[in-house]
């Protein structure tokens, strides 16, 4: 399961419906966005636990990939932070350059038994945001990226928005297994994806 399905699952039905039906231009909490990205995230087969080819897991296409778009958003008086996927926001927290944003909701998995009622994922989007001199001297390349801090000012607020143009980092998928009526197989595993984020608007 990806980002965007379980954003989706912790929304009540209803509230998906009244959304489409009264689709307008999104409006995000807080008082500063950051950004808007569209993030490819690509299975890491090395920090992975989980089997990747039993649909539980995960969704992806052939080459071990999936595409999801979300935004970032904050208000810097309370101190609080966003993530908003199709619609739905979570909290995210900033350190600095960095940007964390972490969602638990229950999740059927079949290979439970068809009455588990409480199985879950917690799932954690971690990236660091890069402004548009420091993604020039990553040659807008994730893998270029070591864990330092690259040349180039860093992200901030300008008269035409705010810097930022590249997100790198990882999405963590942990599936954990209900109490309830639940024979999870295995009972834990997690499931790891590298994430690069092209600011689109």
């Amino acid at each position: 399961m990806h980002l965007k399905r379980l954003a989706l699952a912790a929304l009540p039905a209803t509230a998906v419906a009244v959304a489409m039906a009264c689709y307008s231009e999104p409006v995000y909490p807080g008082d500063q966005v950051l950004g808007s990205f569209r993030f490819e995230a690509r299975l890491d087969a090395a920090r992975t636990t989980c089997d990747a080819s039993v649909p539980d897991f995960a969704q992806l296409n052939d080459a071990g990939v999936f595409l999801f778009e979300g935004t970032f958003s904050r208000d810097t008086d309370a101190g609080t932070g966003f993530f908003t996927v199709q619609g739905y926001s979570r909290d995210a927290g900033y350190d600095g350059q960095v940007a964390t944003s972490t969602l638990r909701a229950n999740a059927p998995r079949a290979t439970c038994g068809t009455g588990c009622e409480d199985s879950a994922i917690e799932e954690t989007l971690k990236v660091t945001l890069f402004s548009d001199s420091q993604a020039r001297t990553l040659n807008r390349d994730c893998r270029q990226f070591d864990g330092g801090v690259p040349d180039g000012s860093v992200p901030g607020p300008t008269e035409n928005g705010y810097d930022v143009s590249l997100a790198c980092g990882s999405l963590t998928d942990v599936f954990l297994p209900g109490t309830r009526n639940c024979n999870c197989q295995p009972s834990t595993c997690t499931t790891v994806y590298t994430v690069q984020g092209e600011r689109r608007d």
